[in-house]
């Protein structure tokens, strides 16, 4: 009996493993949706006109959820480029700058938004209350 699995040459048979089916593509394809989620989260706090106590506090949920995963992002980044998995080669460098880089605009990204924070909060007028 013949398997059309195999690559049998019917009609309609597979001729190998579907590039969906790839574990190299599930982890891109995961990578890529955890940073559009991200981004999705921390796109209000990064481009809001006006940096007021009552916009902020609309998005102040999203806003705390993408700075979160931002930096568990950034942790897993640093940890790649400092304690490779694999360590049986040489990483090229190419990707060791790529990842640097990355890393350093991540680093900045952070920064960014935690000075937006500051901001809001020194503006708000609150900050010599305690309660």
């Amino acid at each position: 009996m013949i398997d059309p699995v195999d690559g049998d040459g019917y009609a309609g048979s597979m001729l190998g493993p579907s590039i969906m089916a790839s574990p190299k593509f599930r982890k891109i394809a995961f990578s890529v949706f955890i940073w559009a989620v991200t981004a999705w989260l921390i796109f209000p706090l990064i481009f809001m006109q006006t940096v007021s106590l009552q916009e902020a506090s609309k998005y102040f949920y999203r806003s705390a959820l993408g700075i979160i995963l931002l930096i568990i992002l950034f942790g897993k980044t640093v940890t790649d480029l400092f304690f490779p998995l694999d360590t049986s080669g040489r990483k090229s460098l190419l990707q060791v700058v790529f990842l640097t880089v990355y890393a350093l605009v991540m680093a900045g990204g952070i920064i960014l938004i935690l000075f937006r924070i500051l901001a809001l909060y020194l503006k708000s007028g609150s900050a010599g209350q305690v309660f």
